[in-house]
């Protein structure tokens, strides 16, 4: 693995106390007995841990995996002439500018040595390291969902033993799932119901920590990426039916910092408080191939059907100059008295609908899936699914997952892949980019130090 896993003293800024926190090795004496000798120096490191999740190598931007993935398909398009993003929105990638492998294992790691940490103390109150514990494990289960789908097979770390992690082989993408369940069973075990605030105690309306609903919101989609369809209806089920906590609002509230849609959202961590992808995606003076030179690609707009309220609330139009542009537009810029734009949706109800509804066609349950889908479809404005059998269903899903989910966490890009549509949908959007296909663009490449650095990690074929 890089340098980075060799976890030298890193500093990190606790997000609500401002405080900074030295962390070094899970041994080290000096992190037993200062770091986690507190409740306070235990949440540091936690907090340390979103900060990485809130990087914009991740989450928001142009590195951002909801930015990334939609260049990568056929969500988004690119002004000719930009080269910050040309190697994505051609699927030139390489070795050398591989995304999200180092940030995600980098998260991982920090989440091995808080389990440590945790682990080797009895200095904490109960409940903080029972909600910590339930936190890292969720964002670790986070983390692997994301590796798996990017890179296949990766090395499976659980420990912070520097030679078992520096040499590490490949596990298969079974293996890793099985690994993602187990961390996501212990974190809804352990995590609260509610939300709570940057002390993981006090109770507040923000959802910016994860809770229980989050960890089974993400454990329905892994069940439904397994195939497991009684799993997903069931652990979907479960959440919605905490309607006193999770409703679907109108389409302008879905994405606001306290929609009842949010099941975990990610604060705005940079110095202007400005919500990245809506700073990077909204057209307020036209596209520029430097600062704004993305735009929603011509098949996502053909995707909307005629009145979906989708396409006049969430998509921008922007007429600066002789061109029209289209912009995603679920995140606004300040508006409306607030001081900042919204979080970084991650999880929200919308998806979990969806989750239930293709696994109760699975089930043969096809009322059920129709009754799920109209949900989203009465908000959007649109007349109920009439479908009636299992493959019309399954296209009516496709169809709502692109209209609802585009642009948000690369459901887009992976829906593609596990539809096993990948290859007709790019080549036929590789030919438009004046680029070309091929099957093994499907997995992103692993970067070439790591390989350089351990012998037994191998690289995607292809590359």
């Amino acid at each position: 693995m890089r340098v980075l896993f060799l976890c030298c003293l890193l500093s990190y800024t606790c997000l609500s106390c401002s405080k900074i926190v030295n962390i070094g090795e899970p041994s080290d004496k000096i992190v037993a007995e200062e770091v986690y000798s507190s409740d306070s120096g235990a949440i540091a490191v936690m907090a340390g841990i979103y900060s990485i999740i809130n990087s914009n190598e991740l989450s928001a931007g142009g590195k951002g995996i909801s930015v990334f993935c939609g260049l990568y398909c056929d969500e988004l398009g690119l002004m000719e002439g930009n080269q910050e993003f040309q190697r994505c929105y051609e699927n030139t990638l390489s070795a050398d500018d591989s995304p999200f492998w180092a940030p995600l294992y980098k998260c991982i790691q920090h989440c091995n040595m808080l389990l440590k940490g945790l682990d080797g103390t009895n200095a904490l109150t109960s409940a903080i390291k029972q909600q910590l514990t339930g936190e890292a494990k969720f964002i670790r289960a986070f983390c692997y969902f994301y590796l798996v789908n990017f890179f296949g097979d990766v090395p499976l770390l659980t420990t912070t033993d520097l030679n078992t992690n520096t040499t590490a082989g490949r596990s298969s993408i079974e293996r890793v799932y099985d690994q993602i369940e187990d961390d996501l069973g212990n974190a809804i075990s352990l995590l609260r119901e509610e939300y709570l605030d940057g002390d993981a105690q006090t109770i507040v309306n923000e959802r910016l920590r994860p809770n229980k609903w989050a960890a089974v919101a993400l454990l329905a989609r892994v069940y439904l990426y397994r195939k497991k369809w009684v799993a997903a209806e069931r652990e979907a089920t479960n959440i919605i039916a905490r309607s006193r906590l999770y409703a679907i609002p109108t389409l302008t509230e879905a994405f606001r910092p306290h929609s009842s849609e949010l099941i975990w959202a990610l604060e705005n961590t940079n110095a202007t408080g400005v919500n990245e992808d809506a700073a990077l995606l909204v057209l307020q003076d036209g596209p520029d191939r430097e600062q704004h030179p993305l735009f929603v690609n011509k098949h996502l707009l053909k995707t909307f059907e005629r009145g979906d309220q989708r396409l006049a609330t969430w998509i921008g139009i922007d007429s600066t100059g002789d061109s029209i542009y289209y912009y995603p537009h679920k995140y606004r810029l300040a508006e409306d008295g607030q001081a900042t734009t919204p979080y970084v949706v991650v999880l929200r109800l919308a998806e979990v609908l969806l989750i239930r509804a293709e696994a109760k066609v699975y089930m043969n349950d096809f009322a059920g899936a129709r009754n799920d889908l109209n949900v989203l479809r009465r908000r959007a404005g649109l007349g109920y699914v009439v479908a009636t059998n299992r493959q019309a269903l399954l296209k009516a899903i496709e169809q709502e997952r692109r209209a609802e989910l585009f642009t948000e966490w690369g459901h887009r890009w992976l829906d593609l892949k596990r539809y096993e549509r990948a290859a007709e949908v790019m080549s036929a959007a590789a030919s438009e980019k004046g680029t070309t296909w091929a099957a093994y663009k499907q997995l992103f490449p692993i970067p070439y130090g790591d390989i350089m650095l351990n012998p037994s990690l191998k690289q995607n074929d292809g590359y």
